[in-house]
């Protein structure tokens, strides 16, 4: 592990972003229209959240909680996050309420990112959860949430990263229907780079019908 100033959203997504044409990820659109995403549009766009996360007080060694499906928002909020200095925690259970009060608690979250779809049935615990000062709905308004896509898209973008270190923790990911198992990844982690977030997109174990059928 590298102990040095460390930043994985600068390290990689900056670093290629200097390519302006450098495609990250292939997006798969509604209708199954096909959409590049460069490494320039994920710097701009983290950059944007960022500087939302800053404005609703989420500073270095903060905590994010982000329980978001495979989109784009999530990719933008784990590495916002990043730049922000914060740990992004990766929520990866929607159907057992109990589960996710306990995880978003235990997180110690400071913030919470969740899709307007799971809004009602986490409503129904979040003042149990006295710690998060903030709740980011994805998708549309809803009355005590923060509409995540307005402000995001009304920030601006440029935001400098906090100088985090290579043993300053990044991402802290929770086992599907446990309530504390946890796994810490650090920004100087060798092993972690973007085919490891992808892989982690792509199992998330969020059940929105099933959360939506509860709520």
């Amino acid at each position: 592990m590298n102990a040095s100033v460390s930043n994985f959203a600068v390290d990689i997504v900056d670093r290629y972003a200097e390519d302006p044409g450098k495609v990250a990820l292939q997006w798969q659109k509604t209708g199954g229209v096909a959409s590049d995403v460069t490494f320039l549009d994920l710097k701009i766009r983290s950059e944007k959240v960022a500087h939302v996360l800053y404005r609703h007080g989420v500073r270095p060694g903060h905590r994010v909680f982000i329980l978001l499906p495979p989109c784009m928002a999530w990719w933008e909020s784990v590495l916002g996050s990043m730049r922000a200095g914060a740990a992004a925690v990766l929520g990866q259970d929607a159907t057992d309420a109990q589960v996710l009060k306990d995880q978003i608690i235990r997180s110690r979250s400071s913030l919470v990112i969740a899709p307007d779809i799971l809004a009602a049935l986490i409503d129904r615990f979040r003042d149990d959860c006295t710690q998060v000062a903030h709740w980011l709905s994805v998708g549309w308004e809803r009355e005590g949430w923060v509409d995540y896509d307005r402000r995001v898209s009304l920030a601006p973008a440029g935001f400098k990263a906090v100088e985090t270190r290579g043993t300053d923790p990044c991402m802290l990911v929770y086992d599907q229907g446990a309530s504390a198992a946890e796994t810490t990844h650090f920004h100087g982690d060798a092993d972690f780079d973007l085919d490891q977030l992808d892989a982690w997109r792509d199992g998330l174990a969020v059940v929105m019908q099933d959360a939506s059928e509860r709520s």
